[in-house]
């Protein structure tokens, strides 16, 4: 059979041969070099660049100028995680924080401030300014103070400290330090700022106005101070214009729940109980914590005689209220009293102290005092103890260990700073029982020193209109409790009595 005829085999090149010899080499060390990571695998994206610490802070510093000072605190707390070794973002930081009312965290980054830089003035100056912010005043004139030692021009550090000295009561030095801030910066928005709340303090709304807008013409987008102005203006009776820098707040900054709250309570005032209504509602949802709008938006529902809506707005305002008095608890104290009689207020034999400080940045409600003996007297070498408040709930533990014991006519008590009941008179535990020289007592602060006295008789009339009176008579006596004289409560307590008695 024909077939046809073979082909001839053709010959390889050496050329070739060598070409591919090449190409092979070469795809055998791209392999190696991927493996090792000395080159890039081909079609692999490139790596985003990461973002400078630098750039986050001049982010927060934009922010801050636009009046956005949720997203300035945000830029900082991100320039700080990437490097936690740098100050000024610090600094920076607490002052915003103490200025959206975030004390227990503004005092954490300005005390971290201060471990950084110990000898930076400006750090010292604001841990100043949240402590005065959070209550402490004493301790914000020792820090602004310790400010101006190290550096004797800080015109921030003297600003503060007249705040701080206007808050004490102490209006001569308040107004000297104030004068010294102004001479030094008139152009810092903080020394018109505090220039104005002196003057405020003192009563001369006038001037205040004028020293707050001063403030505004350096930062016109600083919430803070349009609800300055605000208040001021409305002293003077000057009412529209003051909803009008009521409005500006709230424009500057949609998230500041103070400047919708401020300006809800400003229609409530002027009878305008919708319109108060729609602002007091923004404001719980600009801050779910923030007390006050509940309470207002509750008068609001109880002008109308909507029970029904008042009664969990003010049972909120209450818890939230308390909670507020609650985490301002400064610090915790163990006397000596004699028995049997519980006294009202610390005697002045103070042997063991401590304040309180967060148990962490995630357990800012978790308060713990470390209690340190006053003195190094003999037999209390070896005492120690702690004092821990749950300030959501009002729980609160105490523990202390080898103590000397006490005469048989006297006891341990322990006392919180910062803390009263409704009667003013600081929290206390009542005589404290020694075990072998330890202690380990729970108490509850549930209802303290800090709810207005129309929220409790207000919920307890609402109660009262429900034909609840059974819930409402803890609330009559804890506006009793405030002011025993009070005759809305009293009322109340009537009109109970006389429904129970009628039906």
């Amino acid at each position: 059979m024909y077939l046809g005829s073979r082909s001839k085999k053709r010959r390889s090149s050496p050329l070739r041969i060598l070409i591919l010899l090449a190409l092979i080499g070469a795809g055998i060390y791209v392999l190696i070099q991927v493996r090792q990571q000395e080159v890039e695998p081909p079609f692999v994206p490139s790596p985003t660049p990461t973002r400078m610490a630098s750039s986050y802070v001049s982010e927060a510093e934009d922010l801050y100028w636009e009046g956005d000072l949720l997203g300035a605190i945000a830029a900082y707390e991100r320039a700080i995680e990437m490097e936690p070794g740098v100050v000024e973002p610090y600094i920076a930081l607490a002052r915003l924080l103490a200025l959206k009312g975030r004390t227990i965290e503004s005092i954490r980054r300005a005390e971290q401030a201060v471990d950084r830089a110990s000898t930076n003035a400006r750090a010292w100056a604001v841990l100043g300014m949240t402590y005065d912010w959070h209550g402490e005043v004493d301790r914000a004139i020792g820090a602004c103070q310790r400010a101006i030692e190290l550096e004797s021009d800080c015109a921030l550090a003297y600003a503060y400290l007249a705040e701080a000295y206007i808050d004490a009561g102490d209006w001569g030095k308040a107004n000297e330090s104030i004068r010294t801030a102004l001479d030094l910066d008139e152009r810092s928005v903080d020394v018109q700022r505090n220039y104005g709340y002196v003057m405020e303090v003192q009563g001369n709304y006038w001037e205040a106005v004028n020293g707050y807008r001063r403030a505004l013409g350096i930062h016109p987008n600083l919430a803070h101070i349009h609800i300055a102005i605000g208040k001021n203006l409305w002293q003077l009776g000057t009412y529209e214009a003051a909803m009008e820098s009521f409005r500006k707040a709230a424009e500057v900054d949609p998230s500041s729940a103070e400047a919708h709250y401020t300006l809800g309570r400003a229609y409530y005032e002027s009878d305008d109980h919708e319109e108060a209504q729609i602002h007091l509602e923004r404001a719980t949802e600009a801050d779910p914590e923030f007390g006050p709008a509940y309470g207002y938006l509750a008068f609001t529902y109880w002008s109308r005689r909507n029970y029904e809506d008042a009664i969990p707005n003010l049972q909120r305002a209450i818890v939230l209220s308390s909670l507020g008095a609650r985490r301002r608890a400064r610090g915790y104290q163990i006397t000596i009293e004699d028995r049997p009689g519980q006294t009202a207020s610390p005697s002045t034999e103070v042997v063991m102290s401590g304040a309180f400080r967060p148990a962490s940045f995630e357990a800012t409600d978790t308060l713990v005092a470390a209690l340190e003996p006053a003195a190094s007297d003999v037999g209390w070498e070896g005492a120690h103890g702690t004092a821990i408040l749950d300030a959501q709930t009002g729980a609160y533990t105490v523990t202390l260990q080898q103590m000397p014991e006490t005469k048989p006519d006297q006891a341990y008590v322990g006392w919180f700073e910062g803390v009263n009941t409704l009667s003013g008179e600081p929290v206390a535990t009542g005589p404290l029982s020694l075990d072998a020289g330890n202690v380990e007592a729970r108490f509850e602060a549930t209802w303290v020193s800090g709810p207005r006295i129309d929220y409790f008789y207000t919920l307890g009339l609402a109660y009262f209109y429900m034909a609840e009176c059974d819930k409402a008579y803890p609330l009559f006596d804890a506006a009793l409790e405030i002011d025993p004289e009070d005759e809305n409560a009293l009322q109340g307590v009537r009109l109970c009595r006389q429904s129970e008695e009628g039906s």
